[in-house]
């Protein structure tokens, strides 16, 4: 055997050696993806394009669980058929509990029958998957997808929205390019009278609406706390005033009505933040004024109180309810002249009581 043949062995049993030790070393990495859960089958086979077997699978598991997953449904839908008077008293917990792992048997067999052009079949399961778990963006995309047409555009824009809020790229889009706004500013319209006369049952359904299709809108929810306080449902009315506030920082609604609020309720302290917030956003709001000067008497600031009806006096002067106002403190603080001044003028603007203490001037 020569010398070069010996030498070539050698290097090539070095390298197997090399090659061999290097393999033990460092395996090759897998990118396999691992499925869990009760749809894992079903998944699996969508993923890889057996669309029909994906169907399959994922039907065996909802048979196992269909019977209690409607019962769920059932319980949430009349919930949602209910006054607000009568969801304050249901349970909550049950209600708001979602069931991921159902909700995505549902939406595999929806998504697999839509890729294989069996829509009208596909949407009764991702209105499934939809009722057992709120939080799926997909859901509500694809949904979205199959009930967008011209007569039904406003539920399509309603699971657009509730996608892009969930965080649909793909949702926002479409939002955008469908002008959704347009139909929740006909809504907030209709709620915004109903609060007006008082109808907060129906003014929470059409805001709701509104919210549904553009829940980034303060005013929205500035209004729909309105109407919960007229059904004295104050914990929500809270949550939406203030949200408006988060969603709206520079829109005065939102601490207007967290003044209004906090003032019934006696805590003059947040009272006069939200309503001073509410005044730097709109130096003209009347109300706010008049409401801060109030603030400021129960807190007996009398000079601030009266520098507040100044305020709204300059934006109304012909309104006698701040001449009055000020005019009563003004005889508290025995500036005669001045509240005599002011009692005049609210009596000629057709304030009685002012007419009365007017008297005590002419004697």
């Amino acid at each position: 055997m020569s010398k070069c043949y010996l030498l070539l062995v050698a290097v090539l049993s070095g390298l197997t050696i090399n090659v061999s030790a290097q393999t033990k070393v460092a395996p090759v990495k897998s990118d396999a993806i691992v499925y869990t859960g009760p749809s894992a089958a079903g998944d699996s086979k969508r993923d890889n394009g057996d669309f029909k077997g994906a169907i399959v699978e994922y039907t065996k598991e909802i048979d196992k669980i269909n019977t209690e997953a409607l019962r769920i449904i059932k319980l949430k839908a009349d919930y949602q058929k209910m006054s607000e008077f009568d969801k304050m008293n249901q349970n909550q917990e049950e209600i708001n509990k979602n069931y991921p792992d159902w909700a995505k048997l549902y939406y595999g067999r929806a998504v697999s029958n839509i890729t294989l052009m069996n829509k009208p079949v596909a949407k009764p399961d991702i209105d499934m998957a939809i009722g057992l778990d709120n939080t799926n963006a997909d859901a509500y995309y694809q949904r979205a997808l199959i009930i967008n047409s011209k007569e039904n555009r406003e539920n399509a824009c309603m699971d657009i929205s509730r996608a892009v809020t969930l965080g649909s790229a793909k949702a926002k889009i479409a939002f955008d390019d469908n002008f959704c706004w347009n139909a929740a500013q006909v809504h907030y319209k209709d709620g915004a009278s109903k609060v007006a006369t008082r109808k907060y049952d129906e003014a929470i359904t059409e805001l709701n609406l509104a919210i549904s299709i553009c829940p980034d809108s303060g005013n929205y929810y500035a209004k729909r706390g309105q109407a919960y306080l007229g059904l004295k449902n104050k914990t929500q009315a809270v949550e939406d005033f203030t949200k408006a506030t988060e969603l709206s920082p520079s829109h005065p609604d939102g601490f207007y009505q967290l003044g209004l609020y906090y003032f019934n309720d006696e805590n003059w302290d947040k009272a006069f933040d939200n309503l001073t917030k509410a005044i730097a956003l709109s130096p003209m709001n009347y109300e706010a004024y008049i409401m801060r000067a109030q603030c400021c008497e129960r807190q007996n600031k009398q000079t601030s109180a009266i520098y507040d009806y100044g305020q709204a006096i300059s934006i109304r002067p012909n309104d006698a309810e701040a001449y009055y106002r000020r005019a009563l403190l003004q005889r508290e603080m025995k500036e005669t002249g001045k509240a005599c001044k002011d009692f005049a003028k609210a009596s000629q603007l057709g304030n009685e009581d002012a007419t009365e203490y007017l008297k005590e001037c002419t004697k």
